[in-house]
């Protein structure tokens, strides 16, 4: 059996040998870098939620437009208790929702918030446009923003269902 020489102590080359393939292994193990993205669902009275670690979502409803908006400049920066809305025209129906930031979400990065709605059957359709937001570069866990779509409809029928995303 051959042995190597450490300093005083002899080590046989097949005790070494393991002990040197598991060292290699730790630290190529331990340089690999993985990134995990948590995305939370849940569903709430018709309401789906597939919202990104790091966020919650609350329904607010929809409600009559009394007065017309105009669009928040996109993407919007995150301001405690907020609003980011797009154009809004008086007499439409609006949806709006309220996004609380956890302690999860990343700084200084981009995130879309979109809402899909469907008045029947299987499709659902996109219900105004994609709002954007960028986190700060300090997260607060528990400031708010509220989110602000136009439907388009003067008179609708109560959606069946409805999907909010934040990615």
């Amino acid at each position: 059996m051959k042995k190597l020489r450490i300093g005083k102590h002899v080590v046989p080359l097949k005790v070494l040998v393991p002990i040197l393939m598991i060292s290699v292994l730790s630290l190529v193990s331990y340089a690999a870098s993985v990134t995990v993205t948590t995305v939370n669902t849940q569903s709430v009275s018709g309401v789906l939620y597939n919202v990104a670690g790091g966020f919650t979502a609350a329904n607010n409803g929809f409600g009559l437009t009394s007065v017309a908006a105009t669009a928040t400049t996109l993407p919007a920066a995150w301001t405690n208790a907020g609003t980011i809305t797009m154009a809004t025209v008086a007499g439409n129906w609006q949806y709006s929702i309220t996004v609380t930031i956890n302690a999860g979400a990343t700084a200084s990065t981009t995130y879309s918030v979109s809402v899909q709605w469907s008045t029947g059957g299987s499709a659902y359709n996109a219900l105004g446009t994609q709002l954007t937001f960028t986190t700060p570069a300090s997260i607060t866990p528990g400031q708010t923003m509220t989110f602000i779509f136009d439907s388009g409809e003067t008179d609708f029928t109560a959606p069946a269902g409805l999907v909010i995303t934040i990615q």
